[in-house]
């Protein structure tokens, strides 16, 4: 007896290839209400507002630290390495910009505002790439992450002009009792929304200033980036403090390449030869061997598929080549782990480290994605390519059938609540870079979005944040990005056609 994985699970392998800016099929009206008491839209909307509040008001409170940055750093933080702490003031801007804007906040934000001027002026060679003494030092997070929010804010630039909105004074609308009430963000009505993310892609033109900016979070990740386990790739840790435990590792390393994604959006060239030493990497960090799983092929309406669609009087599409999909075939449920290397910390936290877990597994599912984005539309690439294309969509099958096997959006598989924010916004980028609706027959984005909307702190101080405390500090204002990002489906989709697959897994 197998478990069976259905294609859509699979949405990345497969006949039809990957999306661009895919929307979960979320349950009808009348189920909505029974869940939440309101529209699905509406309580998500509503959380997002209250995220969105609380998020803002975090700017600045820190006393000695510059306005711009969000979130109060703790007196005692932990050391991750030798010396002073380092103290993220690039991820606490440009994360929380990043968040905001893809939550439908208007550029012109006061909140966004200052922290873009604050990047811009702070995000310097001398501590980019340097770290000399009086400039703010940077680190692989803190460069993707900039990337990140630039392209962010300039796609709030964009969809408040395409609704009609970029003059603040037109930001007002009719309630259901015909009185003007102000628009909060370009993205709260359920059909803008929606609009956001179905519509064809617009290309990011970038102003001189911030251009430079992009430029520089190229060359720093390409700065960082290093040779090791058979590969290459990058770690966190900023220049001197730990440097060799690990050397480099999965998880930020699949944060470059979301950045160097972010980077190609906006018109930023780079040399992608180094890319296919990262591919190398995750093949030798996946799993060796794991559980057989079936799949199991099903349409958009559950009905069983005996074969894939090939049609021979209709013309190939040339992103279907090497996806063809095989109802039936066993794949092997092949996860990530953090660092195989790692020897940092206890034994219980080497184990932890060494051994695959969700959120790990779900970025090198990630990362895979936007190598093969990355490479497959490079010519000069094409050639080196090619030979491992069908490897990595085995790659890719076996982590999406370890998702499967060990499915749970309740804590973080394999790790319990460790990180578990995080862990919902790496499922939210795999369906949102992937054009995946379900993952086996669990509608991901349903049973995230109930259970966030369940924690979301409410009243008080603290009405509208996200926290349990397992974060990097500060923790509050990082799982409340995580939150906003996976509500509002935050990542952008890839050019690919989306999957029109969904169904259940069960016992064969």
């Amino acid at each position: 007896m197998y478990k069976a994985l259905t294609l859509s699970a699979l949405g990345l392998s497969l006949l039809v290839g990957l999306a661009t800016n895919p929307v979960a099929q979320d349950k009808p009206d009348d189920e909505r209400k029974k869940v939440f008491g309101k529209t699905f839209e509406e309580k998500v909307e509503d959380a997002v507002d209250s995220g969105c509040d609380w998020l803002k008001k975090q700017q600045g409170i820190e006393k000695g630290e510059d306005p711009a940055v969000f979130g109060q750093f703790p007196p005692n933080p932990p050391l991750y390495g030798a010396g002073e702490p380092h103290r993220y003031r690039f991820a606490r801007t440009a994360f929380p910009v990043q968040a905001l804007c893809k939550s439908g906040v208007f550029a012109d934000d006061p909140a966004v505002v200052k922290a873009m001027d604050y990047i811009r002026k702070n995000y310097k060679e001398n501590g980019v790439l340097r770290s000399e003494a009086g400039f703010v030092p940077s680190t692989t997070y803190e460069d993707a992450t900039v990337l990140n929010a630039i392209e962010a804010y300039y796609v709030s630039l964009m969809e408040a002009k395409e609704r009609g909105l970029e003059n603040p004074k037109k930001r007002v609308m009719e309630d259901e009792n015909g009185k003007k009430v102000p628009i909060k963000r370009w993205g709260t009505e359920e059909k803008g929304a929606k609009k956001a993310k179905e519509k064809k892609k617009q290309p990011i033109v970038l102003s001189a200033q911030d251009k430079k900016v992009a430029e520089l979070a190229v060359k720093a990740l390409i700065h960082r980036y290093r040779k090791a386990y058979g590969g290459g790739g990058w770690r966190y840790a900023p220049s001197g403090q730990g440097e060799n435990d690990p050397i480099i590792e999965c998880s930020a390393t699949q944060y470059a390449l979301m950045g160097f994604l972010c980077a190609t959006r906006m018109g930023i060239s780079y040399d992608r030869s180094f890319l296919m030493d990262v591919y190398h990497f995750y093949r030798t960090q996946q799993d060796k061997d794991g559980p057989e799983v079936v799949r199991k092929e099903k349409d958009a309406e559950g009905k069983d598929i005996d074969k894939p669609e090939d049609d021979p009087g209709k013309k190939k599409d040339p992103n279907r080549s090497t996806r063809a999909y095989t109802p039936g075939k066993k794949d092997k449920a092949r996860g990530w782990a953090y660092a195989r290397e790692s020897k940092h910390g206890s034994p219980q936290q080497i184990q932890a480290d060494t051994n695959a877990y969700g959120s790990m597994t779900a970025a090198g599912v990630c990362a895979l994605i936007m190598l093969r984005e990355e490479l497959e539309n490079d010519p000069k690439m094409m050639p080196r390519w090619k030979p491992v294309a069908d490897q990595c969509q085995q790659m890719l099958n076996d982590g999406m059938a370890w998702m499967v096997v060990n499915w749970t959006m309740k804590e973080n598989p394999r790790r319990q609540m460790y990180r578990y924010y995080y862990y919902l916004y790496m499922v939210e980028r795999i369906g949102m870079l992937g054009g995946i609706d379900w993952i086996g027959k669990h509608d991901w984005y349903m049973q995230g979005a109930e259970i966030l909307l369940d924690q979301q702190t409410k009243g008080g101080a603290s009405d509208g944040m996200w926290d349990i405390q397992n974060e990097i500090d500060p923790s509050d204002i990082y799982n409340t990005c995580y939150a906003l990002l996976f509500l509002k489906r935050g990542t952008t989709g890839i050019n690919r056609p989306k999957p029109v697959f969904t169904g259940g897994d069960g016992e064969d």
